[in-house]
């Protein structure tokens, strides 16, 4: 090869590595913004920026049969809710009133435990270890007077995690119980 070509070769690679560092460090930083605002938004609210900016679309559901179902029980065994397990989501709906604001629900399940997976799971994105479909979310539907309609939990992960949930959130529940019924 003639050596102006393998001069000019040579410079166009050292360009496009160049570059490519470039455009690496912008997506790391746009990451890194976009993990903050998203920080920013649940502490005022329960949707993340990406839902917030996602407008959807009518259409037609197809209403998915849930692969399990757990009642969640009291030790008296009472039952105050059902879990739903469906292949990416659990649904949570409690059977007996209870209230977002009672601790330890927003300090214990959603700061520390659903929070904290979360940013797991962002940071195994940034990674490249997961896709952005695959990070853990959640919602929280509120009925009137903030009682607790459901907890939506969606990309809950593998079989260990799946447990660690289903206990972090019968333990919420219950110990909620025991406050708002004295039980």
């Amino acid at each position: 090869m003639e050596p102006d070509k393998l001069k000019t070769l040579a410079e166009a690679k050292a360009y496009l590595e160049k570059r490519l560092e470039a455009l690496e460090t912008e997506v790391r930083v746009i990451k890194a913004l976009l993990m903050l605002v998203d920080q920013a938004l649940s502490k005022e609210s329960f949707v993340s920026a990406a839902e917030l900016r996602r407008e959807e679309a009518p259409r037609k559901r197809v209403e998915e049969k849930p692969i399990s179902e757990f009642n969640i029980m009291t030790r008296q065994g009472e039952t105050i809710a059902k879990m739903y397990v469906y292949k990416k989501k659990l649904v949570v709906k409690p059977q007996v009133t209870l209230h977002v604001n009672t601790p330890p629900f927003m300090s214990f399940l959603v700061r520390r435990t659903l929070e904290g997976y979360k940013r797991k799971d962002l940071r195994r994105l940034d990674k490249g270890e997961i896709e952005k479909e695959d990070v853990l979310d959640y919602e929280i539907v509120e009925g009137e007077n903030g009682i607790l309609s459901e907890l939506i939990v969606k990309n809950y992960g593998d079989r260990q995690r799946f447990f660690e949930l289903r206990g972090a959130i019968r333990w919420t529940l219950n110990k909620m119980y025991e406050k708002e019924h004295g039980k």
